[in-house]
This record gives structure tokens, C-alpha cells and sequence, in this order.
């Protein structure tokens, strides 16, 4: 079967979710210094993702981009100078990055409701597409005939406080069902199930409760219908991706239908952020150090932003990535002193959204850039478990103690070892 096809299926049950876990992004400059950046959007519209979400590519991957594109070696000298006006862990945060600034939330999309029979599941899918090839038609053709039935499908979005669940999370995700017009239709709850990840089974291993009468956390009766769960224990059982099943009955359809909705569930406490802090100025730039309480050893990747007290406007998108070994871990974070020059912004400022996750490898950490290790990095057999540990959300925030001038911070260019 044509792997279009294959990825048409995948999408229209829903089967597996597309987990972006992080998305590192460039940035606008304040109006006033934008006139560079505008002519190198306008010249290579191509490699940004949009006017407000530039794609924030490594050096490496810029250099690849233009090269498969034959542009000139000056286009990729001026998208440099471009992208090292700050350093590549400290970059400007604005309100638009909506991915960054609530990192845990995500926009779920509505999906058709699948009433066809021919429809119904992948084997059924892939009948109907096969009778329609032998018939003669294009795999154009059979895409619009699938396009146009959708239309008139009635549609359901699930919607969840969060992409991922942690240990002491409770998952909260509402239902809506409405037809093509956008009339939300009434329903009634038959089953619901949540089921474990592939690794371990997809086995049935939780019922969540809900309601639609105004009881916590639903808010009214309004035929939508609000699920929760928490997380009971750190069993592996409960790790990966998850499932939530539910068996509903349309009135308006005079049909009872299966939903799901897949999210992913990092149970382990592989290591906690402790409240203690410290800051200080360094090379014109602000240090705030973060302590990580480490229980496994791991490569992470931290994440944190800042925003300025005063104005509650947000200012840099800071990274941090290194093998941790078990025990207090000192988290430098740099927020590079030009973007507060670049932002015009000075005073008070607020740490917050510390969060991090790290890589099941199959293999020790400690290994990874060891040139000795190579050869048994590359034979190490893969795990037959989830691919990764997040650490437990936390709504620590850290407001500095002293207020700060623009006169504090560098108006350099970052100037790196590159």
C-alpha cells in the first residue's frame, strides 16, 4: 500500500499523535530594528515557518537548507550574522512564541467522526481505498472523494491542560462534538478507558472519572464533557503514550461511536528542581543558577524563561543540555545581556517555566561524546521502552533580588569560539 495512503489512515484515526516536545525558535527584533530582518524574510521567505514563528535552525542546519537550495555563499554569511547576534541558548522571548511561553499547553485540532463503516479502521480503510484503485481511479481522485465526505462529517476535539502528564499530574480533557456547521451535538458517555503505552501491552490500565452536571473539574451542563485522571504511582505501566478511549452514543446521529485521544505520561521521577537560587552578573550578561535535584543519571536539556516584573513582558528563551550524574546539580542559565538592550527593558525580573526532560538511551549517559564509547554506542540494542523522562512540572519562579540597568549588560554582538 502507497505510504501516502498509509499516513491518510494514520491521521484520520487519530492512531498516533504527534508529539513535538520542543520547538526552539528565532525571533523578531523590537519594531524599531527590524528593517534588516524584514528584507532577509522578504529575500528568503522559504526558511522561516512565518512572519511570527521564525524556524530557529542551527548553523549546521542553515548551511544544509541553503546548500540543497544553491543559494550563494553571501546569502549564508548574512543569515549568520543574522542568527549570531546572540548565542544559541540565550535567545529573545516574545509573546508570539506561544509554544515557549506556555511550553506544557498544546492547541488540539478536531477530528472527524468517523460514521462510515468503510472508514471504520484501518483494514476497512484499506478496502475501500484498493476497490476504488481497481475501479481506476487516481490516488488524487480518491483523496477528494475521502476530502469531500469528511465535510460533511460531524467533528470532535479533545482538548487537555497538557501534551504531557508527570508524576502528581492530574490529566483533565474535555470533549466537544459538533456538526459541520459548528452546532455542538449532545451525547452520552458509554465507556471510557485509559490504555497504556505499546511498549508495555496497550492493555487497559486506568478508568478516568467525568461528568457533565457542574461537578469539579467540570464547569456546567453544557454537553461537553470534562475527564480527569491522576497519576497514581511511578509504575512503569503507566509511562509512554497513553490512550483515552471513549465509547460515546450521538443523539443527533442515533449512533454510538469510539473517541480517543493520546497523550504522553512520564511517571519517574528522574530528578526535581529544588527552590534555591542564586544570580549574579557575568561578561555583561545575567547568570541565574537553578539547583536540580538528580536521581538518574542523564544527559538533559533544560529550558526557562525570563520575564521582566514591571511591564510582565517576556525577554529571553534560555537552554541548557549536559550529562548529570545523581545528586544537588548547579543549572547556570545565561540570559544574554544585548537582548535586554535590544528590548529596552530594565528593572526587576522574573525566572519561570523551568522544565526539562532527558533521553532514555540504551546506554550510559556519561558515554555520549566519548570517542572511546563509539563503537559501543552505535551496537548498544534500543530499549523496548518509551524514548523519554520528563522532569515533574514545577510552578517554582525566582524574582531577582537586585534591580537591574541597561548600563549592567553588554551591547555586544555574541561573539562565540565559532
Amino acid at each position: 500500500m502507497n505510504k501516502k495512503w498509509i499516513l491518510i489512515i494514520i491521521l484520520v484515526f487519530g492512531v498516533l499523535s504527534l508529539i513535538t516536545l520542543f520547538y526552539l525558535l528565532l525571533q523578531p527584533p523590537k519594531k524599531k530594528e527590524q528593517t534588516r530582518e524584514q528584507s532577509l524574510r522578504q529575500r528568503f521567505s522559504d526558511f522561516f515557518l512565518s512572519e511570527d514563528k521564525p524556524l530557529f535552525l542551527s548553523p549546521e542546519e542553515i548551511e544544509k537548507l541553503i546548500k540543497e537550495k544553491g543559494l550563494e555563499d553571501e546569502v549564508l554569511n548574512e543569515i549568520y550574522k543574522d542568527y549570531l547576534r546572540y548565542p544559541p541558548d540565550s535567545r529573545p522571548l516574545y509573546k508570539e512564541m506561544v509554544d515557549l511561553i506556555d511550553p506544557w499547553k498544546i492547541e488540539d485540532q478536531p477530528l472527524p467522526v468517523i460514521i462510515n463503516p468503510k472508514y471504520k479502521n484501518e483494514t476497512e480503510m484499506k478496502k475501500f481505498i484498493d476497490e476504488m484503485m481497481t475501479q481506476g481511479k487516481s490516488e488524487e481522485e480518491i483523496r477528494n472523494i475521502i476530502d469531500e465526505e469528511f465535510k460533511n462529517y460531524p467533528n470532535f476535539i479533545f482538548q487537555t491542560n497538557k501534551h504531557t502528564i508527570t508524576f502528581n499530574d492530574t490529566l483533565i480533557a474535555t470533549l466537544k462534538i459538533a456538526d459541520n456547521k459548528g452546532n455542538i451535538l449532545s451525547y452520552s458517555i458509554k465507556e471510557a478507558g485509559i490504555y497504556n503505552d505499546p511498549h508495555f501491552g496497550k492493555k487497559r490500565v486506568a478508568t478516568p472519572e467525568f461528568n457533565d452536571a457542574g461537578m469539579s473539574p467540570d464547569e456546567s451542563n453544557d454537553n461537553i464533557y470534562t475527564f480527569s485522571w491522576k497519576l497514581p504511582s511511578q509504575e512503569k505501566l503507566y509511562w509512554g503514550n497513553l490512550t483515552l478511549k471513549v465509547k460515546v452514543f450521538v443523539n443527533e446521529l442515533n449512533q454510538e461511536v469510539e473517541l480517543e485521544k493520546t497523550f504522553y505520561s512520564s511517571p519517574i521521577i528522574i530528578a526535581e528542581f529544588v527552590n534555591q537560587f542564586i544570580e549574579k552578573l557575568d561578561k555583561g550578561s545575567l547568570i541565574i543558577t537553578a539547583y536540580l535535584d538528580v536521581k538518574q543519571e542523564c544527559e538533559y536539556h533544560i529550558q526557562a524563561n525570563l520575564f521582566n516584573v514591571e511591564e510582565e513582558e517576556p525577554t529571553h528563551w534560555v537552554y541548557f543540555k549536559k550529562v548529570l550524574k545523581p545528586g544537588l546539580n548547579e543549572i547556570p542559565l545565561r540570559f544574554y545581556g544585548k537582548i535586554f538592550h535590544d528590548k529596552g527593558v530594565e528593572g526587576y525580573f522574573l525566572l519561570r517555566d523551568l522544565r526539562g526532560y532527558c533521553e532514555n538511551l540504551p546506554f550510559p549517559a556519561s558515554w555520549l561524546g566519548d570517542p572511546s564509547k563509539l563503537d559501543q554506542i552505535v551496537n548498544a540494542p534500543p530499549k523496548d521502552e518509551p524514548l523519554f523522562y520528563y522532569i515533574p512540572y514545577t510552578d517554582l519562579t525566582y524574582k531577582t533580588q537586585n534591580r537591574y540597568r541597561l548600563s549592567d549588560f553588554t551591547k555586544d554582538d555574541w561573539n562565540g569560539e565559532e
